[in-house]
């Protein structure tokens, strides 16, 4: 009699959830329907700036070309050291277009112009880290700085030791990604004997990256992203 009472107890009892559910179904879409379009807005809103994470800021604010703002977000990042190269190359770049760098194609100032800002030297100094450390962006950009007369030094077995770094570098074949200066890398070649060529590249086999501790930095601070 007991175990009939509870075979017939269940299904009444899951009869009875699965009501209480389509009823509270019921009630929300109900008070949707009733919700100023408004608050439906703010809301989404809400749910959208709480899965944002504020790694990226200083990234789109470098990318809208607001590199004052961007250098303020940029930083902290940069400066937790390994693992956060690409920060490094962003908040070197931003320094350097600062400098007077145009950001997209344009004729670079004279050398001297340059190293006499602060900026410029900043932004050196990031970019150097992040290459060192095996990053292929930076080493692109180191490239291009070469090519421009505008690299850290103006020794020509340097620029060639970096060019050979960016063209074999692991991470980019890994990635496929494309010869990005392939341009100044051509224009450093044809500037330089057949000789400092080949000097450089032996340098570039015998390459070890050098990887930046950085400082210590509060539990709080946002995580690097995968991409």
């Amino acid at each position: 009699m007991v175990r009939h009472l509870v075979n017939y107890l269940f299904p009444l009892a899951v009869l009875l959830v699965l009501t209480t559910l389509d009823m509270a179904q019921a009630q929300a879409q109900a008070q949707s329907r009733r919700q100023d379009p408004q608050d439906i807005v703010r809301q989404r809103q809400a749910a959208r700036k709480a899965q944002h994470s504020p790694y990226w800021d200083g990234f789109v604010l470098k990318h809208e070309g607001n590199c004052a703002q961007a250098i303020a977000k940029l930083q902290p990042l940069a400066k937790r050291g390994f693992g956060f190269e690409d920060a490094q190359t962003a908040l070197g770049e931003c320094h350097l277009m600062l400098a007077g760098l145009p950001a997209e194609g344009g004729t670079a100032p004279p050398r001297a112009q340059m190293l006499a800002t602060q900026d410029y030297a900043v932004g050196v100094e990031w970019i150097s880290k992040a290459a060192k450390a095996g990053h292929f962006g930076a080493q692109g950009v180191l490239v291009s700085l070469y090519a421009a007369d505008l690299g850290p030094t103006t020794n020509k077995i340097d620029a060639a030791e970096w060019a050979h770094l960016y063209l074999t570098n692991p991470q980019r074949l890994n990635l496929g990604a494309p010869v990005l200066v392939a341009f100044a890398i051509e224009e450093l070649e044809k500037n330089m004997s057949r000789t400092l060529w080949l000097q450089g590249k032996e340098r570039a086999r015998n390459w070890a990256p050098v990887f930046d501790p950085g400082q210590k930095q509060s539990q709080t601070s946002p995580t690097p992203q995968k991409k």
